[in-house]
This record gives structure tokens, sequence and C-alpha cells, in this order.
């Protein structure tokens, strides 16, 4: 089982968004925590070069997300809407 770890900016994100969203949002977290790498489930992308970082698409939202291996821990980097400045970090 993986440790998730939030950014700021994303825990934000999370308290301010809607309800159904946050649901949404909650089922993935636990599905992350189990398996980081949910192809299966997710729309799931490794973002180009950048080490062990991958994006989850969920309607209008990305999850940007780093998975670190070797001390099992996932740190969400950002969630926010699709925008021409959503992959910039």
């Amino acid at each position: 089982m993986f440790e998730m770890r939030f950014s700021q900016k994303a825990s934000k994100f999370v308290r301010r968004c809607d309800k159904k969203v946050q649901k949404r949002l909650k089922t993935l977290f636990e599905v992350l925590q189990q398996n980081p790498l949910p192809v299966r489930y997710f729309d799931l992308r490794k973002i180009a070069r950048e080490k062990n970082t991958y994006r989850i698409r969920i309607g209008p939202y990305r999850i940007i997300y780093a998975v670190y291996w070797e001390v099992r821990l996932v740190r969400v980097i950002k969630i926010e809407r699709r925008k021409e400045s959503t992959y910039k970090f």
C-alpha cells in the first residue's frame, strides 16, 4: 500500500470543489493507494520528459502526480481543470 501526500495547491482544490467531484477524486485516491498505475480503470499517461510523473484524466479535470517507488509514496502535485497551462509545473 502506498502513502498519499498532497501539495498545498492540490489539497486546496479538493477542499473547494463540489461534492460530486470530491467523491470521484476520493475513489481515485483509494485506487492510487493500492495501485499507483491504474491503467485499466482511468485514462492514465506518463508525462513526457518527467521521471515517474503521470496524469489521470477525470472529465475536464487533470490530476498530475509523481510515484516514488522506493519509499512507496504517491504525491499529488496538481489538480485543475484542463487548459493550456495545466501541464506546466
